[in-house]
């Protein structure tokens, strides 16, 4: 089950609940949550809230460290991401959506996230790619649900493993990327912060920046 976010903020007329989660998702394997969004576990104005609201707690690209709709306060929002060219195609072998945003085109050179899913038998392929001008830094996150660890078997691939039988659920290949796991947590309901893994991957330099993400499953 693939879900993901290619509408607009909204409603339009009062956006205060919206998160900067344009063209992120969520993914599930036999009913087992595998790629989620930081979910949302309090109110109020602090550092914590802002921080879940913020474009780096979701499964998607974060361009020069900025949120892609600009969220402040508890309940504030400024410019917002606007998606377009959203398109689904299903042939006999594959699903594919593709969109686009222009949160980004605030920043120097205009820049725009496209971003392409490709959902076949066995396998998802997300690829990233960043037009517009001049030079930038993306960073690409996949939040894992609670109780999944990514576990590293080459420069390029990651397994994601179950923590408690150490099973593995999928493995993860990155494009030549510089790809880490960091500490994240999930919020699926108000009050309740579970400790998480993500994985990021980076890569800088001058527009188009380009980057697929593979994930694989079944005979592993």
């Amino acid at each position: 089950v693939l879900i993901a976010d290619v509408g607009p903020v909204g409603p339009d007329y009062l956006p205060g609940h919206a998160h900067a989660d344009t063209l992120s998702f969520e993914f599930s394997l036999n009913g087992q949550r595998i790629i989620v969004n930081s979910g949302t576990s309090q109110y109020g104005s602090g550092a914590e809230r802002l921080r879940q609201r913020g474009t780096a707690a979701h499964s998607t690209l974060v361009l020069d460290g900025c949120d892609s709709s600009q969220v402040w306060s508890g309940f504030r929002v400024g410019r917002r991401a606007r998606p377009f060219d959203v398109e689904v195609t299903e042939t006999a072998r594959a699903l594919l959506l593709q969109a686009a945003h222009d949160g980004y085109t605030r920043l120097h050179g205009r820049p725009i996230h496209h971003r392409e899913w490709q959902l076949a038998k066995g396998e998802l392929k997300v690829r990233d790619t960043v037009s517009g001008a001049g030079g930038h830094r993306a960073e690409i996150l996949f939040h894992l649900a609670p109780g999944l660890v990514p576990m590293q078997t080459d420069e390029r691939t990651w397994q994601i493993c179950s923590k408690a039988t150490r099973g593995i659920h999928a493995t993860v290949e990155f494009d030549a990327a510089d790809v880490k796991k960091i500490q994240s947590s999930w919020h699926p309901q108000f009050g309740l912060t579970l400790p998480s893994w993500a994985l990021s991957a980076s890569l800088s330099g001058p527009c188009p920046l380009e980057h697929q993400t593979v994930f694989r499953w079944g005979d592993l």
